[in-house]
């Protein structure tokens, strides 16, 4: 007979921050950082999700695909892609941007600058460089697979609160709700081509070739101790760390509460904020859990690949492909 293990993965990225801070304490030197941090994940989430719902609405007499969180590698250079969308004519990049308030460029300078509610410059990052990098890098990367093909890209600015007070020249930048008549106006007066891309061919490759984004544990990314990270399982209800095993059951001591499937939450937030293994001993001390026999039983359900003997034994979660 053959045992179902049951599946685990990473929080959510955004969700992941939020439950960091959340095991810091109050007074903790990194948190206004993190917080900043969490809501620039946040925003640039939401932004892509109406980038992509959007382009729900985009449509082609002839035939198109869209793919969306691409990562190709050509040796040691790596590329993300908010979004791809194949025609026959031409590929397009699509490249998501999430920033609000005032912006201004300088021709003169070629300086990027945002000016908030208060009057504060912000010096960014002219985007089009960014693009234009892009676009160098796909179509080097079709190129060496024998696939010559024009490639073009549109900067889309997803913050409601966005004001261009003028653009840098060098292509084309719009608003979420302008975006399908920039992709239209890109295509338009490309002239057709004699042998049109083969869409699905170039599709497949691409997904076939995909890398995807490999997160690192939080600790690690933002330089931040474990032992900086408040211990114990999560209670949903009343957002503390008073959970304790009973009988096979979590409860509250908190507010009483019960969740039988409270261990699964600290796992992925274990494997997002410390590390992609754990032991046996690591998981008692992250849940205050003191029974090893009982660490035994709920580690033993999930499908980790598991490492050594005894002791010495590791679960590793799965990534994904």
């Amino acid at each position: 007979m053959t045992i179902i293990k049951e599946p685990l993965e990473l929080l959510p990225h955004g969700q992941a921050i939020q439950y960091f801070i959340a095991r810091l304490p109050k007074t903790h030197p990194r948190k206004e950082y993190l917080e900043n941090q969490l809501h620039r994940k946040t925003a640039g989430e939401r932004g892509e999700k109406k980038m992509r719902k959007k382009f729900q609405e985009f449509h082609l007499d002839e035939n198109f695909a869209a793919l969306w969180d691409i990562g190709l590698i050509d040796g040691g250079w790596k590329t993300q892609f908010d979004g791809l969308v194949i025609t026959e004519k031409c590929i397009i990049i699509l490249d998501s941007k999430n920033v609000s308030e005032d912006l201004h460029f300088d021709e003169k300078t070629g300086e990027f600058i945002r000016m908030d509610s208060k009057g504060q410059r912000l010096i960014l990052d002219n985007p089009v460089f960014q693009l234009n990098k892009n676009i160098q890098f796909l179509k080097r990367w079709l190129g060496k697979r024998k696939i010559d093909v024009r490639v073009k890209g549109l900067i889309v600015y997803t913050a409601n609160q966005c004001l261009f007070h003028s653009k840098p020249s060098g292509a084309p930048i719009c608003k979420t709700y302008q975006m399908n008549d920039y992709l239209y106006n890109i295509l338009r007066p490309l002239p057709p081509d004699p042998a049109p891309l083969k869409i699905n061919k170039i599709k497949r490759l691409i997904e076939a070739n995909h890398s995807p984004y490999v997160r690192r544990p939080l600790c690690e990314t933002y330089k931040i101790a474990y032992g900086d990270l408040q211990k114990g399982v999560y209670c949903a209800d009343c957002k503390g760390y008073q959970v304790v095993r009973v009988k096979r059951n979590w409860l509250c001591l908190g507010c009483g509460a019960k969740n039988s499937a409270a261990h699964h939450f600290a796992l992925q937030e274990y494997f997002s904020f410390v590390d992609d293994s754990l032991s046996n001993k690591e998981f008692r001390e992250f849940c205050l859990l003191g029974s090893a026999a009982a660490a035994n039983r709920i580690l033993t359900k999930y499908d980790f690949i598991i490492t050594g003997e005894n002791k010495a034994r590791r679960y590793h979660i799965k990534k994904n492909e």
